[in-house]
């Protein structure tokens, strides 16, 4: 059995970044992604240039069988998870009501459900084999509450306040448990999600994933329970800690709201009156 660092959300963004600076330090790699022709053209590409041993498996981590599979195919390479690097995730953005709900849940199963279960399935070997550790991503809007990024923030507050408690529970076992806390990102999550406009993706500055792999990774060995990185990041967590919610949660919607290209803020769709609404489902 050969040790590999299975890192989630691997084809693009973070999870590509942090994916080549562990092949970079000699790891070997499984990929963990949807698009399995990326995938595949990565691993060749980090194969070729860190001389690693570099796998994939595509899968859809919302679902249990997902998670399944990502077991599966270490046992089919003949290998172990001595890393997990829990980064894939999706984002949502615009008035909660608004929201898709099958998009919604599958949020919170992609973000947390998927991390709990890989992280459940991998570290009582690491520990039994007294080494290893788990990197999860989060994001600073876990340090608070996010209007318009409501699910998606309480997704990585909830990995935050998990990943200390799990930090401390490994204390002693030669097991480490970090979470990295990054702020605006070169990515398209922002996109995706809705939030291209919103103030906070148009003005502040971006931080490139390969700066935020690096500082990740060095953190990472040294068995840092969290890991922010930049000057401005720090300051936000800090202002999140101290501010009062009556004026850090408003200063926040403003800076997440939902914009056009104008800059005009989104409104909430218009809903119908319940006398008038559709009947549910009925589930009898």
């Amino acid at each position: 059995m050969k040790p590999v660092a299975v890192v989630t959300g691997a084809t693009r963004g973070i999870g590509r970044a942090l994916a080549e600076e562990f092949a970079k330090n000699s790891h070997a790699v499984l990929l963990v992604g949807r698009n399995e022709p990326a995938l595949a053209e990565l691993a060749q590409q980090i194969a070729a240039t860190y001389n690693v041993g570099a796998y994939s498996v595509a899968c859809d981590l919302a679902t249990p069988e997902g998670c399944d599979k990502v077991e599966d195919a270490l046992q089919a390479n003949g290998l172990y998870c001595e890393s997990l690097v829990n980064n894939a995730a999706m984002m949502t953005a615009g008035h909660f009501q608004d929201q898709d709900r099958d998009t919604l849940l599958k949020t919170i199963d992609l973000n947390l459900r998927s991390v709990m279960d890989l992280t459940r399935r991998f570290l009582p070997d690491m520990i039994a084999r007294r080494a290893g550790g788990v990197l999860n991503v989060s994001s600073v809007e876990g340090f608070m509450p996010v209007p318009y990024q409501a699910t998606y923030a309480a997704t990585k507050a909830a990995m935050i306040s998990w990943s200390r408690a799990l930090a401390y529970e490994v204390m002693g076992t030669g097991v480490r448990v970090c979470m990295v806390a990054p702020g605006v990102i070169e990515t398209d999550i922002h996109a995706e999600g809705g939030a291209e406009n919103s103030f906070y993706a148009r003005y502040l500055p971006r931080m490139t994933p390969e700066r935020l792999a690096e500082a990740s990774y060095r953190r990472f060995k040294h068995g840092n329970w969290i890991i922010i990185e930049g000057w401005l990041n720090h300051a936000v967590v800090t202002l999140a800690r101290f501010v009062p919610g009556y004026f850090l949660i408003p200063t926040s919607g403003w800076f997440f709201r939902v914009r056009d290209e104008k800059g005009t803020a989104a409104e909430a769709k218009p809903l119908p009156h319940p006398d008038t609404a559709p009947p549910k489902h009925d589930k009898s």
